[in-house]
């Protein structure tokens, strides 16, 4: 991807000069809960008791995009919420969305998990001075909350200052990101970003699908990639697909037409989609109930 090669760079220099437990490519990770060392979070001041949680299951890092699973009970996730809100930043912003939580480690192995912590920090928070950036990726700390099986949305404890959002009040904000960006990798990456919030929602898709339009080859190559994950809806965006198969950019066609093959063979998921659907009202009527509730 062209716009990275400086920070690929910058990364493999990086990665020579730290200890750690596991190297995968241009990635470290941890599998576990051994306590990782607060000098490489000063950013974010009170941010170690939620990081080195003993619920900690696993932890990635990739360009400074970091991102720690854990996995227990909902009175251990309200002991978390509640160091969450002391951290020293902005914005506390809490994602209720359904369960399951489900992690990969670099070699592909799963990890379960039912909420996650995700910082931007080194060479990833240029993301966020990109035209639109804090708006496709978090700029302060965010906690995502998977609700469902050990988690009991009626049992969770939301301390003051903490902002709660679901997945279509998240989404909007990334769509009009994405949508209104002048910089490709905002409209690139942003497709991503939007189809792993919630790949049943046609509003979704039809945000992404918009970028097969872009300008710019590597953008609509991003969206073309993207739009499989939404399954049999997004058949009706494989004439659109099929336009991309004589542009000039040999790596688009190659993608558009891996994308072509993947809907067309797509398995039903209206089964999922329903389960998902009906956490998403609960989780929706949870927060108008506590929009409700005297403060």
């Amino acid at each position: 991807m062209r716009n990275v090669s400086l920070w690929t760079w910058a990364l493999i220099a990086i990665l020579t000069t730290l200890p750690v437990q596991n190297a995968w490519g241009l990635g470290t990770e941890t599998i576990g809960n051994e306590p990782l060392h607060e000098a490489n979070y000063t950013e974010w001041k009170g941010i170690m008791p939620v990081i080195n949680d003993k619920a900690r299951v696993y932890s990635n890092w990739v360009n400074g995009n970091e991102h720690f699973f854990y996995k227990g009970t909902t009175a251990e996730l309200n002991a978390a919420l509640a160091h969450f809100a002391k951290i020293e930043v902005k914005q506390h912003e809490v994602l209720l969305r359904p369960a399951p939580g489900l992690a990969h480690t670099f070699e592909r192995k799963e990890i379960p998990y039912n909420w996650e912590l995700h910082i931007h920090g080194g060479i990833s928070k240029h993301l966020l001075t990109l035209d639109k950036g804090d708006e496709v990726w978090n700029k302060d700390p965010r906690l995502t909350v998977y609700v469902g099986g050990e988690i009991d949305l009626a049992k969770l404890e939301i301390p003051k200052g903490v902002t709660l959002l679901d997945i279509p009040t998240l989404s909007k904000r990334v769509a009009a990101g994405l949508a209104a960006s002048k910089d490709k990798t905002v409209r690139g990456w942003g497709c991503g970003e939007l189809t792993s919030l919630d790949h049943f929602s046609g509003e979704n898709m039809m945000a992404v699908a918009k970028m097969l339009d872009d300008s710019d080859n590597w953008v609509r190559l991003n969206a073309a990639g993207s739009l499989p994950q939404f399954g049999k809806k997004a058949a009706p965006h494989l004439p659109a697909l099929r336009e991309c198969l004589v542009a000039g950019d040999q790596g688009l066609k190659e993608r558009a037409q891996a994308a072509i093959v993947e809907i067309e063979k797509a398995e039903d998921k209206s089964k999922e989609e329903k389960e998902f659907a009906a956490s998403q009202k609960k989780i929706a009527e949870f927060l108008e109930a506590k929009k409700k509730a005297p403060q």
